[in-house]
């Protein structure tokens, strides 16, 4: 699955690990499912927010997909109703299943209640059309082993405030496909370019295991002049060298028994003063969802002309040829490669190109 974005009022649904565990022992024909849900915890003034699911069914491929006979019901086995901000990170238990091998190619969560509190001690409802949020994501399940379906909530889209100051909750999710229960994984999918002299912010973020996580280089240099922060995954310093740096950071997390992941970086520093991009990744998006995001650079003369050089954006999007902002609202799933050029302002511009990919996921249905 692809990788690894309301605006900032309240991101309201935090980490979520809910698990979905196969808790008997498969046989030869069938293989557990695993399902979790997580996001970056708030920074705003939201301090509880409680959430009933009632349940979790699955529908297998090939069958009608409009057929209410053809959904596959989960036993729930945790607590019905949590806190979300009181399980970050923490892998819990929300039903059990074991499915036939085979293409799966729905999943839907029936969701009663969505109660949210803010500092101060104000507590609203949020509505949730409907009641089930269904997911169309196509994913295997193999005979004899896991499948670990992890939704990852985008909170600052998640939730909406109305004129008439109600709380809506429609839900932006990216859903990634694992086969390893309980693995941390490096989520953060590129580190940004930097420039000598110029400083450079990036963060290490991880799933899975019990944070906090404890962040290490194990192998390789971090450029110079930058520093990696073990408890917060933030590195940050100012280059005093230019080249191409690789390096391997490990994260450790929390659990009497340690579990830990481990990636790989490649950082590009550019000379003093010479034109760099220093974005390398750009955030996943939803189909019927506005989308915003923006290329930066640094060096050179501004300022900048941004454009298109190969590949395409994704439909219903477009690129500011003076601020590098890439905006609007997707009409298409899947993933968009394209090339994006920056020319300063020079007498004679000085150009610099970075490929980028933009992935953009299906629509939320409810």
């Amino acid at each position: 699955m692809k990788r690894t974005a309301l605006y900032v009022l309240m991101a309201v649904f935090a980490v979520l690990a809910m698990a979905l565990a196969g808790c008997a022992a498969p046989s030869t024909s069938t293989g557990s499912i695993e399902v979790r849900v997580t996001d970056t915890p708030p920074n705003q003034d939201v301090t509880s927010v409680m959430v009933t699911v009632t349940s979790v069914e699955i529908h297998q491929a090939g069958d009608n997909q409009q057929d209410e006979s053809g959904w596959l019901p989960m036993k729930l086995s945790g607590a019905g109703t949590f806190d979300l901000l009181q399980i970050k990170g923490l892998e819990q238990v929300l039903a059990t299943g074991d499915l036939a091998a085979a293409t799966y190619t729905q999943i839907r969560m029936q969701v009663s209640k969505v109660q949210v509190t803010f500092q101060g001690g104000e507590t609203s409802d949020a509505t949730v059309p409907s009641g089930k949020l269904k997911f169309i994501q196509s994913f295997d399940v193999a005979a004899g082993k896991p499948t670990v379906l992890l939704f990852d909530f985008d909170a600052e889209h998640s939730i909406n405030i109305t004129d008439s100051g109600s709380v809506m909750f429609k839900p932006v999710i990216k859903l990634i496909v694992t086969k390893t229960p309980g693995a941390i994984e490096i989520t953060t999918p590129s580190l940004p370019n930097g420039e000598v002299g110029i400083a450079s912010t990036g963060t290490l973020t991880a799933i899975g295991g019990k944070v906090p996580y404890t962040w290490s280089v194990t192998a390789g240099s971090l450029p110079n002049g930058l520093s990696l922060n073990a408890t917060t995954g933030v590195i940050t310093g100012s280059p005093t060298a230019a080249g191409d740096f690789t390096f391997t950071v490990k994260a450790v997390d929390s659990s009497t028994v340690q579990k830990s992941g481990t990636k790989s970086f490649t950082v590009n520093i550019a000379a003093t003063g010479a034109l760099q991009i220093t974005t390398t990744n750009l955030p996943d998006g939803t189909k019927s969802v506005v989308y915003t995001a923006t290329v930066q650079a640094v060096g050179g003369t501004s300022p900048y002309t941004w454009s298109i050089l190969s590949g395409t954006l994704p439909d219903g999007l477009t690129i500011d040829a003076t601020t590098g902002v890439i905006s609007g609202t997707p009409t298409a799933t899947g993933d968009f490669t394209f090339s994006v050029k920056t020319t300063d302002s020079a007498g004679t511009p000085n150009t610099d190109t970075q490929n980028l990919t933009i992935y953009i996921n299906d629509e939320v249905s409810s």
